[in-house]
């Protein structure tokens, strides 16, 4: 039985987005299953990542998806993400060195 099937038994509410996304409600209003906009496959809420201003409080990609697309970025660009990396972590390192936390502050 498919995720749709498994969902319509369960008397979910089905509806469409105008560009042709599916997503299931319960009698609450909240979003049980949608679509995903990378792979198009419908997935359970708990596979998506959570954003305030997301549609359902959720991203608009899976979880599945937004792993891919990082590490395909990460391999595109690994000298300057080290690089960013790195700068951070120093100057983050420089902040925790420079804090005296037994300065007489009067």
């Amino acid at each position: 039985m498919s995720l749709r099937e498994e969902l319509l038994v369960q008397e979910y509410e089905e509806r469409k987005k105008p560009r042709g996304f599916v997503y299931f409600t319960d009698a609450d209003g909240q979003v049980v299953a949608k679509t995903c906009r990378g792979c198009g496959e419908l997935k359970y809420a708990k596979n998506y990542h959570h954003k305030n201003d997301g549609f359902g409080h959720l991203g608009p990609y899976c979880k599945a998806c937004i792993s891919i697309r990082d590490r395909d970025y990460y391999i595109e660009n690994r000298e300057r993400v080290k690089r960013v990396k790195n700068a951070y972590y120093y100057r983050k390192k420089a902040e925790q060195l420079s804090f005296n936390l037994f300065e007489n502050n009067e």
